[in-house]
């Protein structure tokens, strides 16, 4: 409407007549003005110009530090209130915006000419603001965890009354540039006065000069004209470029414009919603509820505030079409500060929120599966735990791990695996109800929750999917596959201890499955001893990786000594591995070891014990030790099938400077036939640097002597249990015996351990056996006590049976697994490879 005014030559032809007639009249009353008016009123308008530019951007930029830090409370104070988390980070970004506006503004409020007291309460302003900051920050990152009790607290103890010194402090400033600006008004008022007094004096004077004046100020007049209507058409091109939609509306709701983006979203042309009510062009409903909306600026104004709609709020265009929109509105005010209107800012975020529904579901499902992920089904295995404990309703977890997949993988490769597990999660899937819960948990791992189900009918689900998918026959290209699955079941009840123990006692009661024979349901009971046991097992397996991480792992030592008293061959002695309780008592190795064996551990084990030896070895003079030779330190099969662990060897030869002809690596008999051609890769690798290799337990897996041959070797080291009661029991004395001569055959020295007395020790020696080992020679002593016993014929050298300490026995179990550097003595049992 303006821009039309301004392009109507007619109007603009009458105000530059009027301007001339005014001009006239005033020359005629006044007279003339003389130069010292002139010089006078081009004074006073410079100084006015000034006064009112500077106090304008003055109190325009403390207006948005006060309205930035007004906003900043009310965005904290909408993050406490929405339970949204996408709406929270909304306002947490509006948060982090208005504190760059606030900032901006202050800045170019300090780089302008400031009187003392501004500055003063500019510092004050600036040390209130410092003291807030950091609580504003605390509060929205409170809420944006889900803190929101502890954010509102400090929202409303601390950082709102803060916020309220800040807007004080503005408002100060704010009254302090309008009494400054009344000031200046007042002055110009006097030097217009002592102006219009010269004028009156000199006007005779300046009659000459009217015409050119009225001439002057028409021009000027026009160019002003010419201005705003540029500025007019530079603020119609730019709500035509932004790219929020913009509608503007009357003090009555009506829409009075709306630019090119709130065309297109609406359905309405400017033409066509001009002067239509607000609610018919501007249409809104609720996405929930599916209700309608009325907008605040449909019939009032917006009294002075700035409003957003919720942000489940749909734009239903002229066809009907929906959108999902932000929003926002704030009042248009004349000069007066009285709301004539309103304009609306929206945005189209129906991609947007489209995007965080599928990311939402992503990270609760599986990729592959389509099913529940680890994630979401422990939250909803929280929420049935927490059901169970306020209505003692019983819920079933099961955990299943299928038998044989791996068979597909390594077969067809993992596109075939991947479409096993699809067809599978389908049918577990068709075997539950509507209300269960099927997740997959990682590789070929599901999980099921049945919601209010007993045990029995649970049991009977279970059974059920079990001989289905052993039913189940996968077919890819030529090949057809069937497997297995092993399931552990596990009530969720009131009495149920927590998350973490429902999946432990699900993953033991799997477990079990699998070692019971697979393809079959466990159902988990607290009194299972077959659990117990294995839950024994989890608890070395975090004592052992303390026991590391603390330091209560222990080096013990027991010397090997040439069989014959009169053999002046060098003996050398064994490392054994023990650990400590926290009273420093010594825990034996049966205790913990199997467990390391089952976990995985006993690779981490070899690692401390090579390089602690090493480190001894490297700190000690045992060439004082005339008749040593060597140290012997047992490998477990983890370590030899361990590809890097040759490498850590090697890299501690170097490291520590020992020289290879020092140690002697034990590797028993059956790891080696196990892992033959990775125990030659090993075995050769060091035995050409130098070390020395023993076969450890040798007898108890002898199917063949053939592989001996292809095996650097130097010792063998008779099975305990052939050497133990070879005195009384002639088929051992036989093993003993043809072992010694097909090892002397082969170029290799024998070691006969459990050698507990010298009768032992007598029949060893005429059988030629060349070292013995046991209580008959010394038992295990601490490596921080290192003393070897002497030879046989010097002084103290001969140790019978009454004169050595009586061992600690370890009670042998018959599922346990090897030994790792176990004690040579009764008690010990038979190493066997897993």
């Amino acid at each position: 409407m303006v821009k039309n005014i301004l392009k109507n030559p007619s109007i603009q032809l009458h105000s530059h007549r009027l301007i001339a007639i005014g001009f006239t009249l005033v020359l005629l009353l006044m007279g003339a003005l003389t130069l010292v008016a002139l010089y006078h009123l081009a004074d006073l308008q410079k100084r006015l110009d000034t006064v009112v530019n500077e106090q304008n951007v003055k109190t325009d930029l403390i207006s948005t530090m006060r309205l930035a830090a007004r906003e900043r409370a009310i965005a904290l104070y909408r993050m406490s209130l929405t339970p949204d988390p996408f709406a929270r980070d909304e306002e947490f970004l509006r948060f982090n915006q208005l504190a760059g506006d606030f900032a901006a503004a202050r800045t170019r409020l300090l780089d302008m000419a400031l009187s003392p007291a501004e500055r003063t309460i500019l510092e004050q302003q600036s040390r209130l603001s410092r003291m807030n900051r950091p609580l504003q920050d605390e509060v929205a990152n409170l809420m944006l965890t889900g803190n929101t009790e502890r954010a509102g607290q400090i929202l409303l103890d601390r950082v709102i009354p803060l916020q309220n010194e800040v807007l004080a402090a503005l408002d100060r400033l704010r009254a302090l540039q309008t009494e400054v600006a009344r000031h200046a008004a007042a002055e110009a008022g006097n030097a217009y006065r002592a102006a219009q007094l010269a004028m009156a004096g000199l006007g005779s004077t300046a009659l000459s000069l009217g015409i050119l004046i009225a001439v002057y100020v028409a021009r000027r007049t026009a160019s002003a004209e010419e201005a705003l209507f540029q500025e007019k058409e530079l603020a119609e091109v730019t709500l035509h470029s932004i790219g929020d939609a913009v509608i503007t509306t009357d003090a009555g709701g009506r829409v009075d414009y709306l630019n090119p983006v709130a065309e297109q979203l609406t359905g309405w042309t400017v033409q066509e919603a001009k002067q239509q009510p607000l609610e018919t062009v501007f249409r809104l409903i609720d996405g929930t509820s599916r209700e309608s909306i009325d907008h605040p600026a449909s019939h009032n104004p917006l009294d002075g505030r700035t409003l957003g709609l919720n942000h489940h709020t749909l734009l239903v265009r002229r066809d009907g079409q929906e959108f999902a929109i932000t929003h926002s509105a704030a009042p248009i005010r004349n000069r007066a500060g009285e709301s004539i209107g309103a304009v609306i800012a929206f945005h189209d975020v129906t991609e947007a929120k489209r995007l965080a529904r599928q990311l939402s579901w992503q990270a609760s499902h599986d990729a592959l599966t389509g099913l529940a992920n680890r994630r979401e089904f422990e939250r909803r295995l929280a929420e049935l735990l927490e059901d169970a404990r306020q209505r003692k309703q019983m819920h079933i977890l099961l955990y299943l791990d299928l038998d044989q997949f791996k068979v597909v993988n390594d077969t067809c490769g993992h596109m075939a695996g991947d479409e096993l597990l699809c067809q599978l999660a389908t049918l577990i899937q068709a075997r539950v109800r509507s209300q269960d819960t099927v997740a997959r948990l990682g590789g070929d791992e599901f999980a099921l929750l049945l919601e209010s189900c007993a045990l029995e009918h649970a049991f009977a689900i279970a059974e059920k999917l079990r001989h289905d998918i052993g039913d189940f026959r996968f077919v890819w290209e030529d090949k057809i596959f069937s497997c297995g699955v092993s399931i552990g079941l596990v009530p969720i009840t009131l009495h149920s201890e927590s998350l973490a123990a429902l999946l432990s006692a699900a993953d033991t009661a799997c477990y079990a499955a699998k070692e019971n024979g697979r393809h079959r349901v466990h159902v988990y009971r607290p009194d299972d001893s077959e659990l117990a046991r294995r839950e024994g097992e989890m608890q070395w397996v975090l004592q052992i990786n303390r026991a590391i991480e603390d330091g209560l792992l222990r080096l013990y030592y027991q010397p090997i000594m040439p069989a014959a008293p009169d053999d002046s061959r060098p003996g050398h002695f064994e490392i054994l591995l023990r650990m400590v309780n926290g009273t420093g008592e010594a825990i034996p190795p049966m205790a913990f070891i199997p467990a390391a064996e089952r976990y995985n551990l006993m690779a981490t084990l070899d690692r401390w014990v090579v390089q602690n030896t090493f480190e001894w070895i490297a700190s000690q003079d045992l060439s004082a030790q005339g008749y040593l030779d060597c140290c012997a330190i047992n490998l477990s099969a983890h370590s030899l099938c361990d590809p890097d662990f040759l490498d850590f060897v090697i890299n501690q030869f170097q490291r520590t400077g020992i020289r290879p002809e020092q140690i002697c690596f034990e590797i028993t008999e059956s790891c080696a036939i196990a892992n033959l051609s990775r125990a030659r890769q090993f075995m050769s690798a060091l035995w050409s640097m130098g070390c020395r290799f023993a076969l450890d337990d040798f007898g108890s897996g002898m199917s063949s002597f053939a592989y001996l041959k292809n095996l650097p070797v130097d010792f063998l080291k008779i099975d305990g249990a052939f050497v133990r009661d070879m005195v009384d029991d002639p088929v051992d004395h036989a093993m003993v015996e043809a072992i010694t001569r097909i090892g002397h055959v082969m170029g290799i020295q024998i070691i006969a351990e459990f050698v507990e007395n010298e009768a032992i020790r007598e029949k060893l020696r005429h059988l030629g056996v060349d070292y013995v080992q046991g209580y008959a020679i010394d038992q295990a002593r601490p490596l921080a006590q290192f003393r070897m016993p002497a030879a046989q014929g010097e002084p103290g050298g001969s140790r019978t049976q009454a004169d050595r300490p009586l061992p600690h026995p370890t009670p042998a179990r018959p599922d346990a697994g090897p030994i790792h550097q176990g004690e040579v003595g009764p008690g010990r049992r038979t190493r066997t490879c897993t």
